[in-house]
């Protein structure tokens, strides 16, 4: 940073630095006093319906014993005494101050139990409900202190759900009457590190931030009838010093009462960029957990946040969301009403949420900052619900004609079906005479319960009064859930992709599958003895049975089919189980206790169909398992469901290469090869390496064998006669054809798959006590034996071998528990073993430890004094160490093309392919290679890059290697040195200051990446290079560069740097910061004396000047010293091209450079008349900066002023293109992405 100052003291720089943080200062500061949005008006008159509940809200009590806290809580307590049992108190985190609940040998207990317990007694005469749920500060004790918490609050209110979420987890419900539902979730749970808690999530369901996102998903659509709370600490939405909002006094006095004047501001600047805070909405894990729920919460009318952490009180409805913060029960702080609906107060008090029985929801803040409280602000947050139902059938016909698409969308140019394929379109376009349905008059009368729906069905859930329930799927498809929920899980886009050609082409793209091809998979389930659903079609019109889902579904084609659930024990199809349960509650079951098991012939079976028919759509919450108690054993048998993929054509010239796409690739072709076993069962591969690791192959080829002989040519014909009529066409035959082939070559394309399977195999055992025995044998085959460890003896739960032809890494899984490792006899090139112990005391003994990999816990207790010849990676690393059956291996290959333009360079085309392996470390890969290559048109020069990084795996360093090389007439610019160097293009054209020069370069490193945008290197560089001394240019000059300089040049280099970034929005940040800063060590190695050593660095900051954040200020300086004049041209310090935007590449070179770059950007609203949904903005800049030569006198800086174009597409790439002019040429320039 030393290098900044130097520059930064001249009158120029510090005026312009200051201006900037000025004018970010001043944009509107925090007030204490109450401030309300230019839409929020003052609604004080009392609502008149009458109340069915009423919520307290009240946070950050944790300074209880302070007279703000003790004069708020002996209000709220006057309230909760007259307050009646439909009544709920909802304490909203950091409930100890200021490190939670510390061990009762901590000089700290007695203050910290006094602050909870003073919260607690104010509900001794409260008739209601009480919970607490935990903040950032409760945790600062770790999970023991929020158990000591759980245990002090459960105690007192003798009630085990008074504190939620529980167990330390992330995620708790607790339904509070039939119309109000409260979802809790533990948002530090979240953001903390979890390598810092080792045994989190021990006693949790949820052990993945996915898996918890799932779940809350699936809680939110389930209760979609209800109104929903969700209590969590850290606000979604907030205008307090967290969001980046500070007041006046902040920017003077940033620490205590030290005054600071513009400093303040910065240390304020960067705490709103940098993210640095885990308590700030720009930290990145924090920022995640807010895109993810604001994305999922979207369309959702009926919930409401509710929040502690800002210590003040604020409603917010913005982006789709509903905002309470309560936290100003023991603090104070200053906030500003930001959005158009918006109040907040830093003021103390609490709120209410008064619920009426017409729907109707108002909140109220009420002021305790003097003896009487007083009401502060009221609002109406949610409008009565009056649901409007349909009193009449739209049809009373009893059949109708109808098609899946209207046949005008069906109708393709020539051209345009050989470039995107025919797929089926011509039969979603094709009317059938389809059977009316009157939900009422079905299996006794379906009412509906819940919309719901995959990545891409609209699906709505109905029940029967028996309580069975059944679900309509309709056979047209959503094609804005699907990019919502495949593509953009972290951001809204349902609504920007609605009446685009994006959503057009989804919507054609959906006609690859056969609309009408789940109808005849009954008949051929059942022929197999698979377990099946047995889908309907029929025309379902708008009806009152629809109820208040009548806007969104009827007069449609649907399929109308049985939930597999456990209302349907009694289902012949089901087999009559004892239970129906879903994959995830399987799987806990199977790591509980060795008496589950599933079975593994009937899923062999299942999977082979399923590559017979081509379904490559198999994910595990494609299936439910039928539960059977058989002995003392429980069995699950699969219920394949969600047939949607059968029969796939995907045709198409253009087509054919998009579904060569990572993302993609797992979508084939039904014919007559068979498709890459590994990418068509990409979905199904996690439960398939877990479930089928006993199997043998001739169990595969006999289970082939088998299916072939019962699925005749005439049960097939039969099967297809379920299709309606008008539709048994050519593509019919077709498919039976395909299939006829396929059947034949099932049982060689099944043991390809099994040998595919078992090049990794999976072994988990239970959350007992278990026993692993594991036998190299002589002839290079391993066995494992897995036991139960039981008082009465050893039970054996597995037993299998695997030969290492087939077989290269065995991966173990104790789970919890102690487990004990057993491996004997010497290494013969066996496979690798990986060993998990898990949590508690593992014991491992090792005879031969080559090829022996151990993975526990460094924190954990374990013995290992048999093992010493293994590697022990041992460390607290929650990735590795936790069991997750979806970590699978897969490789994957990608290119991408690049395309740029500049003057210098000329038109620039290029590609960057990269190679992903996912092995057992995944952090975020096993090993990745970049190979990247450019070609330049007005040097007919190339360059290639080779970049790979293979991460350790205790610790989050990475070995990265790059390389670099280019052709002989690879070119930079030179125009000699100093700040006042002349360019002489308009007489002697660019190529007199162009130089040749080869390059071949080496770079190994040690690479430290944070958790959070930071990174470490240290690493050495070997270049070579060789200028060329091409006649007529500037470079063969007399006099101009030391005739060494044509030969062959080495270097050695040592290097050390850091670079840290964090911005919102990748390609469009209205917030954020980089800095970067790179040192080194040059050495000559034709020349040992020559040695250049230098430090360079750069900072940036984009900052909105506007509160809708569509104009922006974003603004870079950057600078580059060398401590030695024995270097050469190339080497130096240079500005130009986008150092100083409107100058040459190189344009001017000295020993020390600084430039500072800044530019306005305003966004535009979105528009849609494209294929992809695009923001437009413009933007101008100014660049000024110079050179530093020894020797030459020089006071001049150079500037650059322009302007350009950007086009954003949904967050994800920015194209931009540029004109910049200082007092030489205009520079023209066309790229992707900014350059700072």
């Amino acid at each position: 940073m030393k290098l900044f100052w130097v520059y930064l003291l001249s009158f120029r720089n510090k005026t312009a630095l200051v201006s900037t943080i000025l004018l970010w200062a001043s944009i509107g500061c925090a007030t204490l006093e109450p401030q309300y949005g230019i839409k929020t008006t003052k609604e004080l008159t009392p609502p008149k319906a009458n109340g069915s509940h009423t919520i307290f809200l009240i946070g950050d009590a944790g300074n209880a014993d302070k007279s703000i806290g003790t004069q708020t809580l002996n209000h709220l307590s006057n309230r909760l005494k007259l307050a009646s049992s439909n009544s709920t108190l909802l304490f909203l985190g950091d409930n100890i101050y200021q490190k939670g609940l510390p061990p009762e040998d901590d000089p700290s207990y007695a203050s910290a139990q006094n602050k909870l317990k003073m919260q607690l007694k104010i509900t001794n005469d409260f008739k209601g409900k009480t919970v607490f749920i935990p903040g950032n500060h409760d945790w600062y004790n770790g999970l023991k202190g929020l158990e000591r918490q759980q245990l002090m609050v459960t105690d007192y209110l003798g009630d085990k759900k008074s504190f939620l979420p529980r167990k330390g987890c992330g995620l708790d419900i607790l339904d509070i009457n039939d119309n109000l539902t409260l979802i809790t979730i533990d948002s530090e749970w979240f953001i903390q590190n979890w390598d810092k808690h080792p045994g989190i999530n021990d006693q949790c369901d949820i052990k993945t931030r996915d898996a918890f996102f799932e779940e809350l998903r699936s809680l939110i659509n389930k209760n979609q009838n209800k109104t929903i709370l969700i209590a969590i600490h850290h606000p979604l939405l907030t205008n307090g010093p967290h969001g980046g909002y500070y007041a006046a006094s902040k920017h003077l006095f940033p620490i205590k009462k030290i005054p600071l004047p513009i400093l303040g501001s910065v240390i304020n600047l960067l705490r709103k960029t940098t993210g640095a805070s885990p308590a700030d909405v720009q930290h990145p894990q924090y920022k995640l957990l807010i895109n993810r729920i604001e994305t999922m919460l979207q369309g959702r009318d009926n919930i409401i946040l509710v929040s502690g952490h800002e210590h003040s009180l604020q409603y917010i409805e913005d982006r789709g969301l509903k905002q309470i913060v309560s936290g100003s029960a023991s603090k104070i702080e200053a906030a500003k009403a930001v959005q158009p609906i918006s109040f907040t107060a830093g003021i103390p008090g609490y709120a209410t949420l008064e619920l009426f029985d017409n729907g109707e929801v108002w909140l109220q803040f009420y002021d305790t900052s003097n003896t009487t409280e007083t009401l502060l602000y009221q609002k109406k947050i949610m409008e009565s619900s009056k649901a409007k139902f349909t009193d009449s059938l739209s049809t009373t016909a009893s059949h109708v004609q109808a098609s899946v698409y209207d046949k005008k969308d069906t109708r393709k140019s020539t051209l345009y079906k050989w470039l995107w394929g025919t797929h089926y379109r011509h039969l979603y376009g094709t009317s059938i005479s389809a059977k009316t349905l009157k939900l009422d008059t079905i299996f006794g009368g379906l009412t509906p319960i819940i919309s719901g729906g995959g990545n891409q069905s609209m699906s709505l859930r109905l029940e029967n009064p028996e309580g069975k329930e059944y679900v309509i799927r309709a056979l047209k498809k959503n094609a804005t859930r699907f990019l919502q929920t495949a593509l953009f899980e972290d951001q809204y886009v349902e609504d920007v992709f609605k009446n685009t050609s994006t959503e057009a082409f989804i919507y054609d793209f959906y006609t690859t599958s056969h609309p009408y091809a789940p109808f005849i998979l009954d008949t051929l389930s059942a022929s197999l003895g698979l377990y099946h659903t047995r889908p309907q079609l029929y025309y379902i019109p708008k009806q009152p049975a629809l109820r208040q889902y009548n806007n969104q579904y009827g007069d449609a084609l649907y399929m109308l089919e049985e939930r597999p659930s456990k209302e349907h024990i009694d289902a012949d199809n089901f087999g009559n189980p004892q239970d129906i349960i879903s994959t995830d509650d399987m799987m806990d079951n199977l790591r509980k206790d060795e008496k589950y098991k599933v079975d593994t012939k009937a899923y062999l079976r299942a999977r082979l169909f399923d590559m017979l028919i081509g379904d490559w759509d198999r994910h595990s919450d494609q299936w439910r398992w039928s539960e059977f108690e058989i002995g003392d054993t429980i069995v699950y048998r699969p219920i394949p469901r969600d047939r949607d993929q059968v029969f796939a054509k995907v045709d198409g010239a253009l087509l054919s290469l998009l579904v060569k796409l990572p993302p993609l690739r797992h979508i084939k072709n039904y014919q007559e090869k068979f498709a890459p076993p590994r990418w068509i069962n990409k979905t199904a591969f996690p439960l398939d390496l877990l479930i089928l690791n006993k199997t043998t192959e001739k169990e595969w080829v006999t289970q082939a064998t088998e299916i072939t002989e019962v699925l005749t040519d005439d049960l097939f014909e039969f099967a297809f006669t379920k299709l309606p009529i008008e539709i048994q066409d050519s593509t019919v035959q077709d498919i039976k054809r395909i299939f006829a082939i396929r059947r034949q070559k099932l049982p060689s394309y099944a043991a390809r798959y099994y040998k595919q399977l078992l090049k990794t195999v999976l072994i988990s055992g239970t959350d007992k006590d278990d026993r692993f025995i594991i036998q190299r044998n002589f002839d290079g085959s391993t066995t494992v034996k897995t036991f139960r460890i039981k008082k009465s003896g050893d039970q054996l739960m597995f037993s299998q071998t695997y030969t290492n032809d087939n077989s290269k890494e065995i991966w173990i899984y104790g789970l919890d528990d102690d487990d004990i490792y057993e491996v004997s006899g010497p290494y013969n090139n066996h496979a690798k073993l990986r060993l998990l112990g898990g949590l508690n005391n593992d014991t491992y003994t090792i005879e031969d430890g080559k090829k022996v990999l151990i993975y526990d816990y460094v924190s954990k207790k374990n013995t290992l004094e048999n093992a010493s010849n293994a590697r022990k990676l041992l460390s607290d690393n929650y990735e590795i160490n936790e069991y997750f059956y979806k970590k699978v291996p897969i490789s994957i290959l990608s290119t991408l093309p690049s395309l740029g333009y500049n003057p210098d360079d000329g038109l620039k085309l290029g590609f960057v392919t990269t190679l992903t392996k996912q092995n057992f470390i995944q952090n975020p890969f096993s090993e990745q290679h970049k190979f990247k290559a450019n070609y330049y048109f007005a040097t007919k020069g190339f360059e290639i890059f080779y970049n790979a990084q293979f991460p350790f795996a205790r610790n989050q360093w990475n070995l990265v290697l790059n390389a670099h090389a280019t052709s002989s007439n690879f070119a930079i610019n030179y125009f000699g040195p100093g700040n006042e160097t002349i360019n002489t293009d308009k007489d002697n054209g660019m190529d007199f200051n162009r130089v040749r020069m080869q390059i071949y370069s080496f770079s190994p490193a040690l690479m430290r990446i944070g958790k959070y945008g930071s990174a470490l290197n240290a690493g050495l560089s070997i270049e070579s290079i060789e200028v060329e001394e091409t006649e007529n240019r500037f470079i063969n000059q007399p006099g101009i560069v030391e005739p060494r300089l044509f030969s062959h040049q080495q270097f050695l280099g040592i290097d050390l740097g850091y670079t840290f970034q964090n911005y919102d929005e990748p390609a469009q940040p209205s917030t954020g910061m980089s800095f970067n800063i790179q040192g080194g060590w040059k050495f000559n190695l034709n020349n040992t004396k020559r040695q250049v050593p230098y430090v360079e660095s750069s900072i940036a900051f984009t900052l909105p000047l506007t509160l809708t954040k569509k104009f922006v200020l974003a603004t870079r300086l950057k600078g580059k010293k060398l401590f030695s004049n024995d270097y050469d041209f190339f080497q130096g310090a240079s500005l130009g091209g986008t150092d100083l935007r409107g100058y040459r590449n190189e344009r001017f070179l000295g020993k020390q450079s600084f430039v500072h770059s800044s530019d306005l950007r305003l966004r535009f609203p979105n528009f849609k008349k494209s294929f992809i949904p695009m923001n437009l903005g413009v933007f101008g800049g100014f660049d000024y900066g110079r050179v530093w030569l020894q020797g030459e006198d020089s006071n001049s800086w150079h500037s650059a002023t322009g302007g350009g174009l950007w086009l954003n597409a949904i967050n994800m790439i920015s194209l931009q293109t540029s004109y910049f002019k200082g007092k030489e040429t205009g520079r023209f320039t066309f790229g992707i992405g900014f350059t700072f």
